[in-house]
């Protein structure tokens, strides 16, 4: 739907006027949708059959006034049949063998009634003849005969363009109030950070030319916004249809909902939505319903009716807000008893910004089908990729699976108990004996342990057709089970295993040359596993799902790499940005005397204890000691609490909640002149996305270069990039450069705001190497180097002595 300003008419076509004004029902029913006639003969037939001519895909529309408002509602009817006693107006229904014995429904009788009301229009009918054609694979053509009048089509069709009001008002509001305001939106902040006005000027570029971008905006620049309003702008000029602002974090989603706000104080009336993941949101999640009868109508109230109620709880939303937050949705959602979730899903489509999680468009498993999917009409999308460093690990996560011998020998065994499991005890065996059958594919490594447990390794570059045979075997059967025994005890156990295989399964439909199968034996077990090693093929067809895209992140170092291993291509734009901060505010201070590898670590923790003292000697204030490891940083821990027992400590610990997580950041107070340390781990949930302006944090001390730990997986990987590139591209894509990463998130923890100074000190000794020293930020201007703990201290005492 939407309103042609020069036509002052809503333009609509008759398939989805129907389909919005006819939506009713349960969340959980089948949904009202119409099926492509698979037969290339089907008019040859009905012209041999009908005995008359027979007129196929008739151009039929209709313009009228309906409430104030001028409709033009067009479509294709399936055919018209000109006969003596008049004109029959065809409506082709595709349907299986269940299908065929049912009557037409309400969608198909609803298009056939207002075809037939456009060609008595066109023709100036008071009378039409209409008829439903049944086409049904390896069947007779079925007919349903119809006799119309005119003035009761016309009553018909006016109905359902009074349901469809409400959405046509706002449809008109948006075309001639919002767009407008979207493209003249301003800048909701007074002055421009340096490079802000080359990043919007160069988002907009990209967005108009159909490009991708990538950025590396240091901490500071206002990276959201940057992007956001270009964007904003691009939707207003109609250089774009919906804008996707897509994050890792819960943390960034708020703060892209923030700006979306901003940019609505300062005049663009458009509208945002926030979707936040269904178990976040689901009403009944601690309601004692099981998860199989959760979203069911005949359990959960929210699901029940739910189309009955839906269009009142959008309209409501839309009429009175522009920004839809989860709380308001919540809210919303209560009151009119619809599922909060769908509710989100439902609200997008009448948005104009939507923010969430990378998920919702590169998942296999659970990407937006409504915006993405095969059967969607090609509109033109703008994607926002915020802290775009994230998204390789992710895709590889996403493109990746595995299954373990185990899961299915558990699973067995419980079949094999249950004497109401009937057929489905030999569902498990065919996968048990196609993944033990693995361990012959191992023996060339297989090796014992100190227990005398054997351990194993194979690797091939395809999958094991007999494992894949048995897995589809598998979840066909499975699947089948689940959906007639919703209610057996076994439900509970068997659907998690299912839904694993149907991953795996679907990962494995992806796999080419940038994937891994391997196997993997050890603690008595057999993994198998599904690897993606490169995901830049896959990102770069999914990014073809927008018509641009923009990512960035503070740390994209180096930018060539993130541009290749995130789907680039050649012809993609990079831009790197300088710090809008001072650099003589931060100092940053290489303790070239530490050794920091893995081997040396339990030695040198007392040294690692002085490093810390050495930094914080000189003025009083937070600091955070990040560590390569848990237990690297144990043992500092207890080190530096031994040697200087009254400092404040605060130590990350192992799984902590997310309260846990609250409290631990809160213990970094605005106190100045107090001195506080905390222990965590680099690349952990304290090394980025954390925000403590001010004297919360004046410094960092980083230990170790962020190397990730060796295994399997990144060996695998740096094999893989050595073959594809030059000698020593395979260790880089594999470990220096998303360590690197890691310690410039760390780093970029200290420079929050313009009025912030601070110091970041890197401990290892390979940072005064030229291969380390090449990646270091631009604005990292003037970093020196210390060969041991005194000359270290009196660096960072000089650095604030200048700033007293």
């Amino acid at each position: 739907m939407r309103y042609n300003k020069e036509s002052c008419a809503i333009e609509i076509s008759l398939e989805e006027l129907c389909l919005l004004a006819l939506r009713r029902g349960d969340l959980d029913s089948p949904p009202l949708k119409i099926e492509p006639i698979d037969d290339e003969g089907i008019y040859y037939r009905l012209q041999s059959e009908a005995g008359a001519y027979y007129n196929p895909n008739m151009e039929l529309s209709c313009t009228s006034s309906r409430g104030g408002i001028y409709y033009t509602v067009s479509t294709l009817a399936d055919g018209v049949i000109r006969r003596a006693e008049g004109s029959v107006v065809d409506k082709l229904k595709s349907v299986g063998a269940k299908g065929y014995l049912a009557p037409p429904d309400d969608l198909t009788l609803a298009m056939l009634k207002c075809s037939a009301y456009f060609l008595c229009i066109k023709e100036d009918l008071p009378y039409v003849k209409g008829r439903v054609s049944y086409v049904c694979a390896g069947k007779k053509l079925k007919y349903f005969y119809y006799d119309f009048a005119r003035v009761e089509l016309m009553g018909f069709y006016n109905s359902l363009l009074d349901r469809v009001e409400r959405r046509a008002r706002l449809a008109i509001l948006r075309e001639t109030e919002e767009l407008e305001s979207a493209a003249n939106a301003t800048f909701p902040y007074g002055e421009l950070r340096e490079g802000q006005e080359m990043m919007i000027r160069e988002a907009y570029s990209a967005i108009k030319r159909g490009k991708r971008l990538f950025v590396e905006a240091p901490t500071g620049t206002g990276k959201t916004i940057s992007a956001l309003f270009p964007a904003v702008r691009a939707l207003g000029k109609g250089e774009c249809d919906k804008i996707f602002y897509l994050t890792p974090k819960t943390a960034t989603r708020r703060e892209a909902f923030l700006a979306a706000a901003k940019l609505h104080s300062a005049g663009a009336l458009t509208r945002t939505v926030m979707i936040s993941a269904k178990e976040q949101t689901c009403p009944c999640r601690n309601s004692g319903i099981s998860n199989r009868n959760a979203c069911s109508s005949v359990y959960c109230e929210y699901s029940r009716g739910y189309y009955d109620r839906v269009e009142g709880a959008l309209c409501e939303m839309l009429e009175n807000y522009r920004g839809y937050s989860r709380s308001l949705i919540e809210q919303v959602a209560k009151k009119h008893r619809v599922c909060p979730y769908e509710l989100s899903l439902d609200l997008s489509e009448l948005c104009d910004v939507i923010i969430c999680d990378y998920n919702y468009v590169f998942d296999p498993s659970v990407y937006f089908r409504r915006y993405f999917g095969n059967d969607r009409k090609a509109e033109k999308y703008v994607f926002l990729v915020d802290e775009a460093h994230n998204l390789a690990d992710r895709a590889r996560d996403m493109y990746s699976a595995q299954l373990s011998l185990s899961e299915f020998e558990s699973i067995g065994a419980v079949l094999a108990a249950d004497s109401s499991a009937g057929e489905l005890e030999k569902l498990t065996a065919p996968v048990i004996s196609a993944i033990r059958s693995v361990k012959k594919l191992c023996r060339d490594e297989l090796v014992r342990d100190e227990n005398g447990e054997e351990m194993g390794f194979y690797m091939s570059s395809s999958p094991i057709e007999k494992i894949i045979d048995a897995l589809t075997a598998f979840k066909k059967k499975g699947d089948l089970w689940l959906y007639k025994n919703e209610n057996s005890p076994i439900y509970e156990l068997l659907a998690p295993l299912c839904a694993s295989v149907r991953r795996f399964l679907c990962v494995c439909e992806y796999f080419d040359s940038n994937f891994r199968f391997y196997a993997q034996i050890s603690g008595g077990d057999i993994a198998v596993r599904i690897y993606c090693l490169d995901p830049s093929d896959i990102l770069d067809s999914l990014f073809c799902r927008a018509s641009a895209s923009v990512l960035f992140s503070a740390t994209l170092t180096p930018i060539d790499y993130f541009r290749d291993v995130l789907g680039g291509a050649k012809n993609a734009i990079t831009l790197s940005l300088p710090s809008p901060f001072c650099s003589e505010d931060l100092c940053v201070a290489v303790a070239d005397y530490v050794n920091t590898r893995l081997d040396t670590r339990e030695d040198n923790a007392k040294r690692f204890a002085t490093v810390i003292a050495a930094t914080v000697t000189s003025r009083a204030g937070n600091y955070i000691a990040y560590f390569p490891s848990y237990q690297c940083l144990e043992q500092t821990y207890a080190a530096f609490v031994k040697k200087y027992p009254k400092v404040e400590t605060v130590c990350q610990k192992k799984y902590m909640s997310a309260k846990e997580r609250d409290e631990f950041l809160a213990a970094f107070k605005d106190d100045v002149g107090h001195l506080r340390v905390g222990f965590c781990v680099l690349g952990g949930v304290f090394s980025e996305g954390v925000d403590l302006p001010g004297s919360r944090l004046i410094g960092s001390i980083i230990f170790g270069v962020g190397l990730p730990g060796l295994s399997n997986e990144r060996n695998i990987m740096r094999e893989y990039f050595d073959m594809r590139g030059e000698e020593g591209m395979g260790y880089d894509y594999a470990y220096t450069f998303p360590g690197m990463n890691d310690v410039l998130q760390a780093a970029g923890r200290v420079i929050r705001t313009a009025n912030d100074c601070g110091v970041v000190v890197l401990a290892d000794d390979r940072y005064a190497t030229p291969k380390y020293r090449a990646l270091f930020p631009k604005h990292w201007q003037g970093v020196q180097y210390a060969g041991n703990a005194s000359s270290l201290a009196e660096i960072i005492r000089r650095f604030w002595e200048n700033r007293s």
